[in-house]
């Protein structure tokens, strides 16, 4: 009987140990520590495949996002290669050209791509959101592996969430460094994003 209890303890202590383990916070200094070289990557090209969904329109498509700085340049081609459209964007201005080569100016990327196509992307957050880099008024949440899991957005103007996006995988060839599946939501709006590619700058 004695044995018994013995070893009942020694389970509870194993088990208790375990639960402790389990619950230790992450270290942040690994956070900032990625947070860093992140924010130092400002010069990338991104490939894969993105969903757009609503309640109007659904697009499948392959995308080239390609990154300077604050200078963006986006590509969305068909599965046979034909060009969908391409947006080039700066701080200041913002060029669309559709796949029968009409050329539209605008003042903000977003608002002219949706005006355009209908498709509603956060086209300047994603700048950073794409790398898996929250802006600084993002609410979000790591994973175990102190990647981002979880974003949201918060609305300046509404003081509401905007955006919600989710982080299901990183990419192996950038030492899980990078993001290379995001899965974005507002209201009826998503968006899923694959990115098989990522090149930097040697």
């Amino acid at each position: 009987m004695f044995r018994r209890h013995r070893v009942l303890v020694v389970f509870f202590l194993a088990l208790l140990g375990l639960t402790g383990c389990s619950t230790q916070p992450i270290p942040q200094t690994e956070w900032q520590t990625h947070q860093k070289a992140l924010a130092e990557i400002t010069d990338f090209t991104a490939k894969g495949k993105v969903a757009l969904i609503s309640p109007e329109q659904r697009v499948s498509a392959n995308f080239v996002w390609e990154q300077k700085d604050d200078e963006l340049s986006l590509r969305l081609t068909n599965f046979l290669g034909t060009t969908l459209f391409k947006l080039d964007a700066t701080p200041d201005i913002a060029v669309l050209v559709d796949g029968d080569g009409e050329r539209y100016v605008g003042r903000n990327a977003a608002s002219l791509l949706k005006q355009l196509t209908g498709i509603a992307l956060p086209v300047d957050e994603m700048m950073q959101w794409v790398k898996g880099l929250p802006a600084e008024q993002n609410e979000y949440t790591l994973g175990a592996d102190n990647r981002l899991a979880f974003l949201s957005e918060n609305k300046a103007d509404t003081n509401q969430a905007g955006w919600q996006l989710e982080y299901t995988g990183y990419d192996a060839d950038t030492n899980n460094l990078l993001p290379s599946k995001i899965k974005m939501n507002q209201h009826q709006q998503k968006v899923n994003l694959v990115i098989s590619e990522w090149v930097l700058p040697q």
